[in-house]
């Protein structure tokens, strides 16, 4: 009786861990399914959905360790949808790892992803590996993203700078609509007010050859009381340098020719643009001096 008794409970005891088993794998299948939606979600920025999914406390860490919060994080994501800053040729995830605990899971996997600019889509992609690691709570019922981290490897140095070079190329090109002499009405239903927002990052700090300093929102004002009209912009010397995975320096000299409250001018000036890669390639600071020329 007592090996009848032994055998039932070890039959009972082996039944309970093989369900136990299953229940982890359905739960793991689950959140796998999750993590699907979301993906999708995000690749099309879906809104409405990315607003269910991320509570008020979301937390997201890029691979420059800046942070963002659920605002930024669908303001972000708003304003890809409806003026990308770039295409996505593909975007790859490998090596990915469940572990389900409770209401809580935590994801990992590697990240390969393939973007390329808007204006040049058949240009060759840029490459971008690494690291995420992303935390879910079920709240409610329903699966929540929590907090989110992504570690980049380190890029080809000379690949952030070609699209760096790029960058700075466009930058001018808009400097030049912004001050075509247009009305601030015009720029804005043209899209160029909406582009020098996506330019300047939101801690930019600009610096004149006069020494003034203005801030990104003191910038796009300047534009409603704007006197300068150029004529041409054209770049003399360009030199960028990659300073880490996120960061980019670039020098140069540029010539502009134009008027200034009807007065005509021909100046050249050397500038330093500090470029991060955050919400896409945006200028962190930048300076201007004027060059004189000796006798």
């Amino acid at each position: 009786m007592k090996r009848l008794l032994a055998s039932a409970a070890i039959v009972v005891i082996a039944a309970a861990c093989a369900a136990g088993t299953r229940s982890r794998k359905d739960e793991e299948q689950e959140v796998r399914g999750f993590l699907a939606e979301f993906d999708t979600a995000v690749s099309g920025r879906d809104i409405a959905f990315l607003e269910r999914v991320l509570p008020n406390d979301y937390v997201f860490t890029g691979g420059s360790g800046r942070m963002s919060d659920r605002t930024g994080a669908l303001k972000f994501f708003q304003q890809e949808r409806d003026k990308p800053s770039y295409r996505m040729k593909s975007l790859k995830h490998e090596n990915v790892q469940v572990r389900v605990v409770g209401d809580m899971a935590v994801v990992t996997n590697d990240y390969t992803s393939q973007t390329t600019p808007v204006e040049a889509p058949d240009a060759d992609p840029e490459t971008f590996r690494g690291r995420h690691t992303g935390v879910f709570e079920k709240r409610n019922g329903r699966w929540m993203v929590i907090a989110e981290q992504d570690t980049e490897r380190p890029q080809d140095a000379d690949v952030r700078e070609q699209h760096v070079m790029r960058a700075a190329r466009d930058y001018h090109a808009l400097l030049k609509r912004l001050n075509s002499g247009r009305s601030y009405a015009e720029l804005e239903a043209g899209g160029d007010i909406a582009a020098l927002k996506r330019q300047l990052a939101d801690e930019h700090v600009s610096t004149s050859r006069d020494g003034e300093i203005s801030t990104r929102a003191e910038r796009v004002e300047s534009y409603k009381t704007n006197q300068l009209r150029l004529e041409s912009a054209d770049i003399r010397e360009q030199t960028v340098r990659a300073i880490g995975n996120g960061t980019v320096l670039e020098t140069g000299t540029i010539r502009y020719v134009g008027t200034n409250a009807g007065k005509p001018f021909d100046t050249t000036q050397r500038y330093t643009t500090t470029w991060v890669s955050w919400d896409g390639w945006q200028i962190i600071a930048e300076h201007m001096s004027t060059v004189t020329h000796k006798d």
